[in-house]
């Protein structure tokens, strides 16, 4: 394990719950879009792109990070290195862009989602995870563990935000992520009160 969190880099730590990546994978299925090609901005290690490819999704992963590409390589991960903020595609690429935990790490997120709706083609879905104001409460995955992070937001903030890029919320959801079966079950008595992030399905 040590050898490949190694070879990994900084992606090391972007591991995405398996049952998170399902959820979301579900919520594709439960809004028709009119098409399957999927972009997900922050792809790290491309786990999701990977599951959503075996589904039969033509997904391609967005990073920032450079040590993306020979991990990408060695995985098979279709992906691009750039910005999420200005995507290197023309407009209405996608049916579906999705931004797990993204929106907390950017000074201006209100470009960072215009840009994301740019990217959907209309009646397309954008899926969001951001942390919620909570999370700065929880021990484990604390907000400000993270040096990176910028801002959580509320369900009112994250609403606001959508529409003022012009999307139309659909739902959100908040949910807290366990490591095991204990904790999952706990997590979703405290998801009803005191949720740690919150997923934003939106249509273009």
């Amino acid at each position: 394990m040590a050898d490949m969190e190694s070879a990994e880099g900084p992606l090391a730590h972007l591991r995405e719950h398996p049952e998170l990546i399902e959820a979301d994978l579900q919520l594709m299925r439960s809004y028709p879009t009119g098409g399957g090609r999927v972009l997900d901005i922050g792809a790290g290690r491309g786990s999701f792109v990977t599951a959503a490819s075996r589904r039969g999704y033509e997904a391609l992963g967005l990073e920032m990070q450079t040590g993306a590409v020979p991990l990408w390589r060695r995985l098979g991960v279709p992906g691009v290195i750039g910005d999420g903020s200005k995507a290197p595609f023309v407009d209405s690429s996608f049916q579906i862009v999705r931004l797990k935990e993204v929106i907390e790490h950017v000074e201006d997120p209100l470009s960072l989602v215009r840009e994301a709706r740019r990217l959907v083609r209309p009646g397309g879905l954008v899926i969001a995870h951001v942390p919620s104001p909570y999370s700065q409460l929880y021990p484990i995955g604390n907000f400000w563990d993270d040096y990176t992070h910028v801002r959580p937001l509320s369900r009112f903030g994250l609403r606001r935000l959508f529409a003022d890029a012009d999307l139309r919320v659909l739902r959100i959801d908040g949910y807290v992520a366990g490591r095991n079966h204990l904790e999952r079950a706990f997590g979703k008595l405290l998801a009803i009160v005191l949720p740690h992030i919150y997923r934003v399905v939106a249509r273009r």
